[in-house]
C-alpha cells in the first residue's frame, strides 16, 4: 500500500513473461504453413529433376529416331510449306508466279542504251528539259569532265535500264527516286558542275530546249552491248 493507493501490480514468473511469444501451433509462423511450404518446395525440386532426366532420355530417343529417311521427309515437308507460303504472299500482293516470271533478270536483259553517253544524248537531255541560266540552275555541256556528274548520270542510266522492265510502276519509281533526286543535285549551283563556266553560252539553254551537250572524246564511253556480245 503506497501513498497513491492500493498497488495492483503482481510480479510474473520469468518462464511466463508476456513479452515472449508462445510457440506456434500446428507448424505455422506469421500466418505461413511452414510444413506445407517445405513439402511444396521438395515436390517442385523433385519434379524439376525428373523433367531434366526425362528430357535427356527423350533427346536421345529423338536422335535415334531421326534416321536419314525421316530427315529427308522432314526436308520435303519444309520445302512444300515454304513454297505454299511464297505463293500465298504473291497472291496477297496481287502478283502471281506468271507475273514474276514476266520480269527478266537484270543479267539477262538487253540494254536499250549502250553507254551513259548514249543515254544522256538520246534520252535524258531531251526528256528532262529545264531552263539553264547559270544562276538558278547550272549544267556543263562537257559533262564527262566532272567525276561526280559522270557517276550520277551512270546511276540514272543503270537504274532506268532496270526499272523500265517493270511495266506497272517502274518509270514512276525512276522519276521519283532517281531522276528528280540526282538531277536536282546536278543542277544545283553548288553541285558537281559548280567549277564550270556557268555563264558560257554552251552551258546554257532556254526554257523547253534540250540540256547542253557536247560529245565526249571517242572511245571514252564504249558501247557495253558490243562487249557483252563478244
Amino acid at each position: 500500500m503506497s501513498d497513491w493507493g492500493e498497488d495492483d501490480y503482481e510480479p510474473q514468473d520469468a518462464g511466463s513473461s508476456s513479452t515472449t511469444a508462445a510457440a506456434p501451433a500446428g507448424g505455422r509462423a506469421f500466418g505461413i504453413d511452414v510444413g506445407g511450404l517445405a513439402d511444396e518446395l521438395v515436390d517442385a525440386a523433385v519434379k524439376s529433376l525428373v523433367r531434366k532426366e526425362v528430357s535427356a532420355v527423350a533427346a536421345d530417343a529423338v536422335k535415334d529416331a531421326l534416321t536419314d529417311d525421316v530427315l529427308d521427309a522432314l526436308r520435303a515437308r519444309a520445302e512444300t510449306a515454304a513454297a505454299a507460303a511464297i505463293a500465298a504472299q504473291l497472291e496477297n500482293s496481287g502478283l502471281d508466279e506468271g507475273t514474276a516470271a514476266d520480269v527478266p533478270d537484270a543479267a539477262e536483259s538487253v540494254l536499250t542504251y549502250g553507254s551513259v553517253d548514249e543515254f544522256l544524248r538520246e534520252y535524258l537531255r531531251s526528256v528532262y528539259r529545264r531552263k539553264i541560266d547559270g544562276k538558278n540552275r547550272v549544267w556543263a555541256a562537257e559533262w564527262w569532265k566532272y567525276d561526280e556528274a559522270v557517276i550520277r548520270l551512270e546511276a540514272l542510266w543503270r537504274s532506268w535500264e532496270f526499272l523500265r522492265r517493270d511495266p506497272s510502276t517502274g518509270m514512276s519509281v525512276w522519276w521519283r527516286d532517281h531522276a528528280d533526286t540526282h538531277m536536282a543535285v546536278l543542277m544545283d549551283p553548288q553541285g558537281p558542275f559548280a567549277p564550270a563556266d556557268a555563264m558560257a553560252a554552251e552551258n546554257q539553254c532556254s526554257k523547253g530546249d534540250p540540256l547542253p551537250y557536247k560529245r565526249p572524246p571517242e572511245g571514252l564511253f564504249p558501247d557495253v552491248r558490243e562487249a557483252t556480245a563478244d
